[in-house]
């Protein structure tokens, strides 16, 4: 086993394999849950509006657990890569380029905004269905 410090193209490698991997996540997520929204909208059916809304829930979810883990790697490596490699011209001009560390990053927003309004969006779809229930049972 290699001891010695990894070289700064193998930092940028693994950020953008990690990079690479929370974009096609995000993308498989985006589009399932595009379709199970298409299929609450569309269907007339309480019960299959409900499964699909609780099937929603869980993918998104999923979906979080993933674009967290992705989102902490690419920090940790990020971070130890800056403090390693300060001088790097490239990084500081992107660095600099970029917002303040915090939600407006773009793998903030990809990894934890993203998701995250869609699960909320599944909960007041869910909301709703429960109401609608109650509703019908008074």
């Amino acid at each position: 086993m290699n001891d010695d410090l990894p070289t700064a193209n193998e930092f940028r490698h693994r950020i953008m394999r990690e990079d690479d991997l929370l974009n096609t996540r995000t993308t498989v997520f985006l589009i399932t849950n595009g379709l199970l929204l298409t299929a609450v909208g569309i269907s007339s059916d309480f019960i299959i509006r409900l499964i699909v809304s609780i099937l929603g829930t869980i993918i998104t979810i999923c979906w979080i657990i993933c674009s967290w883990q992705n989102w902490k790697v690419i920090k940790y490596l990020t971070i130890e890569y800056r403090n390693k490699y300060r001088n790097n011209y490239i990084e500081n001009i992107v660095q600099s380029a970029m917002f303040k560390p915090g939600w407006r990053r773009p793998t903030n927003i990809i990894a934890k905004l993203l998701p995250n309004s869609f699960l909320l969006t599944w909960i007041a779809i869910l909301v709703l269905h429960t109401i609608s229930i109650f509703n019908e049972v008074q």
